[in-house]
């Protein structure tokens, strides 16, 4: 027979105040087993095969927790051999039962069927001899004892199923916190150093091209931070990382920084209209990175000589637009516009580009001036 048979899948509660009920138990048990209840140790009287029986019941529901099945073999035999001696038993074996009961505990229900079939099925037909009544104590005794152990192994599934869900959970939303994360310091890159570059660039060239003639040194200086600012650009989308940013405290502020730091040759606006609403950080913050973004793309990609941010109240939001007269280069899909949205979407509210109506490039966003959640 395999080795494997006998080792329980996984193994039973082994603290050690259960152990030690188990002793109590189990010399209980082997004493008042064998004749008479009121017998001191049975493993002191009778005959050497009673007494022997005593012994391997003791040991059996001592070591049940550490070798069920060995136990329940051991026990049914020795629950066997009794009654071939015509020796009574006063209490139905409870030697097998409770090794039964760790059996179904610690065992598969096909496993536990397999290995637990012939020992009980002995003990019962031992039972038998006692008679009628012992024999259906005893299939009760055993009955019970298999229902309560594979009640105890269901819950205990239940629980380690229950657990590694959480678990799984827990990971997921780690994983997911993780991903979130990335994407916001790889957006935090593209709106915030990918504006500055682009303007850096933007102006080394205008000054390149405005030098007359001689200054060599200097146009190939401005030609070589026109060169690595464009490679920068380039690899800005692979880099991962996070500036410390907390967002502009004024917003109009703010937005007067962005258009006045554009290239000389790009003429820019700045219109407010209305008392806006007290504007909260994150609001503020999100609009900033969606105007800068549009400016960025308005120099980057577009041939404008004009460009015009305009801010205003909207119901209860604050709304900015961003319109250029130039017209957009087509290119592959960054993640900009994809970047913008998303920002608006986390504060409750939205942002649609596209071409305008009289020409040139259109980018609106509209968001609650405080934040409200958004699920």
């Amino acid at each position: 027979m395999d080795a494997r048979w006998w080792r329980p899948d996984r193994p039973a509660d082994r603290r050690w105040h259960w152990v030690a009920l188990d002793v109590f138990v189990a010399y209980v048990s082997a004493t008042i087993a064998i004749g008479d209840s009121d017998a001191t140790a049975s493993a002191f009287h009778g005959p050497p095969a009673v007494r022997a029986a005593a012994v391997v019941w003791f040991a059996a529901i001592s070591g049940r927790r550490f070798a069920p099945a060995t136990a329940l073999w051991a026990s049914a035999a020795a629950t066997a051999a009794t009654a071939l001696t015509g020796h009574p038993l006063t209490n139905l074996s409870a030697a097998s039962a409770l090794a039964l009961t760790m059996v179904a505990q610690t065992r598969p229900r096909p496993r536990a069927a397999a290995a637990a079939a012939l020992p009980v099925a002995a003990a019962l037909t031992a039972l038998a001899a006692e008679g009628g009544g012992a024999l259906v104590l005893g299939a009760v005794l055993h009955g019970g004892a298999l229902l309560a152990g594979d009640a105890a192994r269901s819950r205990r599934e239940a629980a380690a199923a229950l657990r590694a869900h959480e678990a799984g959970r827990a990971a997921a939303l780690r994983r997911r916190a993780l991903a979130d994360e990335r994407a916001r310091m790889a957006r935090e890159l593209h709106d915030a150093v990918g504006h500055a570059v682009t303007v850096m660039v933007t102006h080394a060239g205008a000054a390149r091209l405005s030098l007359g003639g001689g200054h060599e040194d200097v146009r190939r200086s401005l030609g070589s931070i026109e060169q690595v600012g464009r490679a920068a650009l380039g690899d800005l989308d692979r880099v991962l990382g996070l500036l410390g940013d907390t967002g502009p405290p004024d917003l109009v502020a703010a937005l007067r920084g962005l258009v006045s730091g554009l290239p000389p040759g790009l003429r820019a606006d700045l219109v407010v209209d209305g008392d806006l609403p007290p504007v909260g950080e994150p609001a503020a913050q999100t609009l900033h990175r969606i105007v800068q973004e549009s400016l960025t793309n308005v120099v980057r990609h577009a041939s404008a000589a004009t460009v015009r941010v305009q801010v205003s109240r909207d119901g209860e939001d604050v709304r900015v637009t961003v319109t250029d007269d130039g017209t957009a280069v087509p290119g592959p899909p960054g993640r900009g516009l994809a970047g913008m949205r998303e920002r608006a979407g986390r504060l409750g509210g939205t942002c649609r580009a596209g071409p305008g109506p009289d020409g040139g490039w259109r980018v609106e966003a509209r968001v609650p001036p405080a934040t409200r959640a958004v699920t």
